[in-house]
């Protein structure tokens, strides 16, 4: 498997987990502590444990082995461009602890760099999708997902069209596709949310029909913002990560070069919901003023979902190559950012309301 060579020393550490190979892990009880020093120090580790490997920031008292290492050795290791026992010899780096365990670390991970392309390496097997008697890979699941909201922008703001059909039909299909991945998968928070929202729609237009007459796929804009905002927010994988995961190796579903990308694509999703919401009200307040104006806004706000599929398709892609000095600060950021996200969306829905 090939490293990626535009790595940090975390990244590079981290990414041992996917190179681990549990079948020469039998019987290994383990922690492999880092101590790295250099342009860029830090404190990591690995635990070996029933034949699983994972990687944590920090340092343990006692570990099983503890390897002393400037950042630039070690990344040379990693990308074959030096020999792990040359360097010991050469003291460019230091072992304390069980050496027999130093020994066997070019078995337990794949210290060297082959041929090949990083991203291919990456890639799950063809068999791997989501459980059920439907072959549809995870991102295909992304685009079903987004049917019954599309459905109901689209019928929203026909005249003279029942809102119930812009309302029933999606929640029918948002039941079925509920259902559907409860009993093979786990529903994610976009599918959940429709869930949730058609229904409380139903519910609002049986108590009062007019709710909706005006804003009602405006809400719906701002509400599935609020749901890509809040799995930053409150899961453990960005709810783009939810669907892409499925194309990938599940070693790399946890790591971080695969929860980054995710996090700015989810970023990004909420935030265009936000902002083509601006472009249905304006479309709304100048209905009466020019028709031409009005389908000129309406055809923008649902256009802003094109670029928003190709950075998503284009982002994963550049995925491996995204250098990430500092994780744990930059997920801590995007979590500021989707909390400003939803407080967006409520001054847009307290807006509506004034309106």
């Amino acid at each position: 498997m090939k490293t990626p060579a535009n790595l940090n020393i975390r990244q590079t550490i981290e990414g041992m987990t996917l190179t681990f190979n549990p079948s020469a892990a039998e019987g290994v009880q383990a922690v492999i502590q880092f101590i790295v020093s250099g342009k860029e120090p830090g404190e990591y580790y690995l635990r070996i444990e029933n034949k699983d490997c994972t990687f944590h920031r920090g340092e343990l008292p006692n570990p099983t082995l503890t390897i002393i290492t400037p950042s630039g050795v070690w990344k040379k290791i990693s990308l074959g461009e030096l020999d792990g026992q040359d360097a010991l010899f050469k003291e460019l780096y230091k072992a304390e602890g069980d050496i027999s365990l130093l020994m066997k670390l070019n078995s337990l991970f794949m210290l060297e760099s082959e041929s090949g392309d990083a991203l291919d390496d990456y890639k799950a097997p063809p068999e791997q999708r989501p459980a059920g008697p439907l072959a549809i890979k995870g991102m295909t699941w992304m685009s079903i997902a987004f049917i019954p909201w599309i459905l109901h922008w689209s019928t929203f703001d026909i005249p003279n069209l029942n809102t119930w059909i812009s309302i029933g039909i999606p929640l029918i299909l948002s039941i079925v596709l509920v259902i559907y991945r409860t009993r093979y998968n786990k529903p994610t928070w976009m599918e959940w949310g429709g869930l949730g929202f058609f229904a409380f729609s139903a519910v609002m237009l049986l108590v009062s029909p007019s709710f909706f007459s005006k804003w009602g796929s405006l809400y719906s804009s701002i509400v599935m913002g609020m749901l890509w905002f809040s799995t930053l927010l409150f899961d453990r994988v960005p709810l783009c990560g939810e669907y892409s995961k499925w194309g990938y190796i599940k070693a790399l579903w946890k790591n971080s070069m695969f929860i980054y990308p995710n996090a700015i694509i989810t970023l990004m999703w909420g935030w265009e919901f936000l902002l083509s919401t601006y472009f249905g009200i304006a479309a709304i307040l100048v209905r009466d003023v020019s028709v031409v104006l009005m389908v000129s806004l309406i055809v923008i706000r649902y256009l802003l979902m094109v670029p928003a599929y190709i950075l998503t398709d284009y982002y994963q892609k550049k995925a491996l190559e995204l250098k990430v000095n500092d994780f744990e600060r930059s997920i801590a950021r995007f979590k500021v950012i989707a909390s400003i996200g939803i407080l967006a969306a409520v001054i847009e829905i307290c807006l509506l309301i004034l309106l």
